[in-house]
């Protein structure tokens, strides 16, 4: 990164701070919401995240999304357990779409929820407001008591004056505390021994609603006058409308209008079905693109391979050490080998929606949306009505899944509730099939590796190649990160970097001389981080190429990881409690193990699956999958856990089933009869053991499906002596390789 960038950042993360203490927060009541309103109670505002009403009840401001994966309670218990409050007393609610008090300090103060980093980025932040604030209350306190604060103690929501045995509530010091927002008070941290809650197991906020069926998503919204809409959105990337036939869509009972924009189509109707209906009697004819409609993943396939297999064509130097330019003279033997991944699809739960409501004649919006970027959905709502972002009202929902198909910059499910709503002057609400979702999807890129390594007399990798080619996500759909980020392939080369420091320090392997390499593809598809991002294809090839070295040089995978991780303590450690849980050395019998490694935001983690394959019904079998995981502090061991195993399930897909395909421009899949996702049947027994580290918490959302593939194609050749390169394994490339 530049250092421009880099002054950037440091100047900005402290502008944030200094502004989250000193402003007036005049949206702290807005920020409450509910809670507030229902109780009709008296609060203050001791910081951006803490009110307190004088009832004793905490507000805690949540700035994540929370799609499933717990963080609306962890971010929470962070600032409580530095405000040192009882949890019992605490609500949450989220934040305001405020990129500079609210924003991800990692992705330059947007409020962004991606990449495993949520609890890892804001971890220090929401220490700092959660002991700013319990400062607050103890100087109150110290004043009204008429003693030194420093003979103040906090416990449970209540400051104690042991000399006296006088104690204050929280919501008694609420009801006297004055100004406390523009008085910047002293941090003190807590020590980690003093814990109350970071740690413990503390049932997740979100899900008795979720069980129950209260919780409210954005498809719940119903403001007055709502009318439903479904749209036609051109087929292949680019095209736009040629000439539209209405006259079968407005003879359905229902149907209000019919509206058309250069890219899309869409029915106004009374009720969702009657949009439905009637979008499937309109007659589009479109203009398509000169290039993409004749777009081929099977023949943009062969061009990644030929571009990794040409050594003549240098790539950009993401990860060099030392030099390999002599691999085969400092070598006794030389391997090489490729692997390829396809692309892939979000395959989130709940369908794409929203809710918009343009008021003013067209000055005033307001936006219900389950979305992963808040400040992307304001802004794509401002720039489509031609207003301010300050008249553009989000209310925040939970989401049904995101996986980043939430944070893509575009907004579309979001514009086209925004774009109907100011044509009908009234609120719309748009649903996307599962089907438009998949014909109009933000893909996963294709990847091809080609791997080569040297081997001295000694058994020891001597230099190390990796060569990537793919097309980088976010290049044309977010083209301001990109270029924030250097116009470097940051997302398509994660995880495949071996420097320690960068990904989970001291947990890299040593390879001493190395060149990892990125050789970008221009293919026009429409693409955008998918979980797991370049990690997930990375470590496949990496994990496999791994294996395949071990078992040429006669060596044990397990030991031969541990080989490569000699100078890191924390990586032998995992690599050694995985054997021990999966009893990596017993003899199984019509089973077989496989093993792999990651070091990915920090987190070090490896995974064993245990497979059988039943060649009747040409299905590979997961039957357990153990899992240890060096993830710093867990603020919610369980719910790390859950992390852990869920995106296991979920790396399954990848490595097993999910896969798109794209003739003449179309993407042929439609539903999941055949983008087949994990089901209940599939899932293994999956048992994960954490190995508390001394650091920081660190990222878990996407390690689990980032260890999957490997783990799986190891397994396999252990099993049947064969080698799977190619995600996901489909039955007929399963064939292929046992008849090879």
């Amino acid at each position: 990164m530049p250092a421009t960038r880099r002054q950037f950042l440091k100047q900005a993360g402290g502008l944030t701070f200094c502004l989250a203490f000193v402003q007036p927060f005049g949206f702290s009541r807005r920020a409450i919401g509910a809670v507030a309103d229902a109780s009709n109670t008296e609060t203050v505002t001791l910081n951006a995240y803490v009110n307190i009403a004088v009832d004793g009840t905490v507000t805690i401001i949540n700035p994540a999304a929370e799609m499933g994966q717990g963080v609306m309670t962890a971010l929470p218990i962070i600032v409580a357990e530095e405000l040192d409050v009882d949890w019992n007393n605490v609500r949450i609610e989220s934040s305001p779409p405020f990129g500079e008090v609210y924003g991800d300090p990692a992705f330059f103060d947007r409020i962004f929820t991606t990449s495993s980093r949520s609890i890892a980025n804001y971890y220090p932040r929401l220490r700092r407001f959660g002991s700013q604030a319990r400062q607050v209350l103890l100087q109150a306190a110290a004043e009204r008591l008429h003693v030194p604060v420093t003979e103040l103690s906090t416990e449970a929501g209540a400051v104690l004056h042991e000399k006296t045995g006088r104690t204050l509530g929280y919501g008694e010091i609420a009801a006297f505390v004055k100004n406390p927002v523009t008085d910047m008070a002293p941090v003190q941290l807590k020590p980690r021994n003093n814990y109350r809650l970071v740690g413990r197991k503390i049932p997740r906020r979100d899900l008795p609603g979720k069980t129950t069926g209260a919780t409210q998503y954005s498809m719940d919204a119903r403001p007055a006058g709502l009318v439903y809409a479904a749209v036609s959105r051109a087929p292949v990337e680019g095209a736009t409308v040629e000439a539209i036939n209405e006259r079968g869509a407005r003879s359905v009972k229902g149907v209000i209008d019919v509206l058309a924009r250069p890219e899309s189509v869409a029915i106004a109707a009374t009720s969702y079905p009657a949009a439905l209906k009637a979008r499937d009697r309109l007659d589009i004819t479109w203009h398509e693109v000169e290039g993409m409609s004749r777009f081929d993943s099977d023949e943009a396939m062969q061009r990644h391979v030929s571009a990794v297999r040409d050594l003549s064509r240098n790539g950009f130097p993401w990860d060099v050490q030392g030099h390999i330019s002599s691999l085969a003279d400092k070598s006794s033997r030389v391997h090489s080998a490729e692997y390829r991944t396809d692309y892939v699809y979000h395959a989130q739960m709940e369908p794409l929606n929203a809710v918009v409501s343009v008021t003013g004649g067209g000055t005033k919006a307001e936006v219900w949306a389950g979305t992963q970027a808040p400040a992307n959905t304001v802004d794509a709502v401002a720039r489509t009505l031609d207003i301010s972002p300050d008249d553009v009202s989000l209310n925040r929902s939970l989401l049904g899944g995101g996986f980043g198909r939430r944070t893509v910059p575009s907004m579309d499910f979001v514009v086209d509730a925004a774009w109907l709503s100011k044509e009908l002057e009234r609120p719309v609400k748009v649903v996307w099939t599962r089907e438009d979702d998949l014909r109009s999807g933000h893909l996963k890129p294709m990847t091809a590796h080609y791997l080569r390594a040297g081997v001295d007399a000694r058994g020891n990798i001597s230099a190390w190649q990796h060569r990537v080619a793919s097309d980088e996500s976010i290049k044309l759909l977010d083209r301001p990160s990109y270029e924030a980020f250097g116009k470097v392939p940051v997302t398509s080369m994660l995880g495949s970097s071996h420097r320690g420091a960068d990904q989970g320090a001291g947990a890299a392997y040593d390879l001493p001389d190395r060149l990892v390499e990125h050789i970008g593809m221009d293919t026009g598809v429409r693409l955008y981080p998918v979980r797991g991002v370049g990690a997930t294809p990375n470590n496949f090839a990496i994990e496999s190429f791994m294996d395949e070295l071990a078992a040429r040089l006669g060596v044990d995978p397990v030991a031969f990881r541990l080989r490569l991780l000699h100078n890191s303590a924390r990586g032998r450690r995992i690599i050694e409690t995985v054997a021990g849980m999966a009893d990596w050395e017993r003899e199984r019998t019509g089973r077989a193990l496989g093993v792999s490694y990651t070091h990915y935001v920090g987190t070090a983690a490896a995974a064993i699956a245990e497979i059988s394959h039943d060649r009747k019904r040409e299905k590979i079998i997961i039957h357990n999958v153990w899992i240890a995981a060096d993830v710093g502090l867990a603020i919610q061991p369980d719910n790390v856990k859950a992390q852990l195993e869920g995106g296991i399930v979920h790396g399954l897909g990848y490595c097993l089933s999910e896969r798109i395909t794209i003739k003449n421009g179309l993407i042929q899949q439609r539903n999941f009869h055949d983008y087949a996702v994990p089901r209940m049947a599939d899932a293994p027994h999956v048992r994960v053991e954490l190995l508390s580290g001394d650091g920081e918490p660190t990222g878990v959302g996407e390690t689990g499906s980032i260890l999957a593939p490997a783990a799986v194609a190891n397994a396999f050749a252990a099993l049947t002596g064969k080698r799977l390169r190619h995600i996901p394994f489909t039955p007929g490339r399963v064939r292929e390789a046992l008849n090879s």
